[in-house]
C-alpha cells in the first residue's frame, strides 16, 4: 500500500523512496508548498455584453504543482553519493505517475505525480550537506486517502405483497431488499470510483439516487461476463473490450459519475435481473 513506510508527520513516500523526518532528505523550513493550495481554476465565467460582470460558470480545477525544498544531511560524508544517487533514480522523470503520500496532522493524503523539476545537490560530495528542491506535476489535482474502499451487492429482491384471494387478517407480505451501495466520501471534494457489473443480466443500469444520474447499457450479460467502468480514466469496457457504444441515450457523461463528499446510494437495477449478478464500487476520499 502506498505510505507503508511512513511513521511520522512531516514525512513523504515516492514510490520506495522517504524523505523527511528522520531520514537524509530532511523537510526544511517551509519546504512544502502548493499542498493544501487550490490548484489554478478554470472558472469558465462568461463576460455580460451590456453589464458589469460575468455570468458564473462551471469551476475546474486544473493539475496540481506541489514543490518541495529539501536538506540533504549524511553524517558520513563518504555515503553522500548514494544518497543523492537514491533521490536522482526515485525522482527520474519517466514512466507513468506515481503515488506521492505525505503525512501532515496525523492524516496521509495521496496525489499521483510526476518529478517535473529537481535543483540541487551539487555542494554536499565534500560537505555531506545540500538543498535540494524538487517539483512535482499531478494531473489529476485531487488528494485522496490512501485507503481504497469497495461495497458491493446483488441486484434487489422483490417483496411478496399481498396473497390472493385475501383473507383475514391480512398479510401485507414482505417489502424488497439489497440492490443498493453507499458510496462513503470522507473528503470534501467529488470522487471518481470505479463500477464493476457481472451477469447475467439484461439491459443493466446504476443509478445515482441522489440526482437519478444513469448509466445503462443497451445489452445482455450473460453469467461470467464483466463490465467496468472507470469514471476517472472515462473507460468503460466489456470483457476487457471498449463498450461505451453500449450506452444508452438517457446515460450520463461517464467522467460525470463522481461521487460527492457524504454518503451516496448506488443503485444496480436492471430489466431482467438474476441473483447470480452483483456490482461493485470501488473509490477513495477525495479532498481539494
Amino acid at each position: 500500500m502506498s505510505g507503508e513506510l511512513i511513521t511520522a508527520d512531516g514525512q513523504l513516500q515516492y514510490g520506495s523512496l522517504l524523505m523527511g523526518t528522520g531520514t537524509p532528505y530532511r523537510l526544511a523550513a517551509g519546504g512544502l508548498r502548493g499542498w493544501n493550495d487550490l490548484p489554478p481554476l478554470d472558472q469558465a465565467n462568461v463576460s455580460r455584453p451590456s453589464a458589469a460582470g460575468s455570468w458564473p460558470g462551471s469551476i475546474y480545477p486544473g493539475e496540481r504543482t506541489i514543490e518541495t525544498d529539501l536538506t540533504l544531511y549524511v553524517a558520513d560524508v563518504s555515503t553522500y553519493p548514494a544518497v543523492l544517487a537514491a533521490l536522482r533514480a526515485a525522482t527520474a522523470p519517466s514512466g507513468p505517475e506515481q503515488p506521492l503520500v505525505i503525512q501532515m496532522g496525523g492524516q496521509q493524503l495521496q496525489c499521483g505525480v510526476r518529478c517535473t523539476g529537481r535543483l540541487g545537490g551539487e555542494d554536499g560530495y565534500a560537505l555531506g550537506v545540500d538543498r535540494v528542491s524538487l517539483k512535482w506535476t499531478a494531473t489529476d489535482p485531487r488528494r485522496y486517502s490512501v485507503a481504497a474502499y469497495s461495497a458491493d451487492t446483488a441486484p434487489p429482491v422483490g417483496g411478496t405483497g399481498l396473497t390472493w384471494p385475501i383473507s383475514w387478517p391480512l398479510s401485507w407480505g414482505s417489502s424488497g431488499t439489497g440492490g443498493t451501495v453507499y458510496i462513503a466520501n470522507a473528503g470534501d471534494w467529488n470522487t471518481p470510483l470505479t463500477i464493476t457489473i457481472r451477469g447475467p443480466l439484461t439491459t443493466p443500469a446504476v443509478y445515482r439516487q441522489d440526482t437519478y444520474d444513469v448509466l445503462e447499457l443497451d445489452t445482455t450479460l450473460a453469467a461470467g461476463d464483466v463490465v467496468v467502468i472507470d469514471t476517472l480514466a472515462d473507460t468503460l469496457t466489456l470483457n476487457g473490450t471498449p463498450a461505451k457504444d453500449r450506452l444508452t441515450d438517457r446515460s450520463a457523461p461517464v467522467n460525470s459519475f463522481l461521487m460527492p463528499p457524504g454518503n451516496t446510494g448506488l443503485a444496480l437495477r436492471a430489466a431482467v435481473t438474476d441473483p447470480a449478478a452483483s456490482v461493485t464500487a470501488v473509490w477513495r476520499s477525495a479532498y481539494m
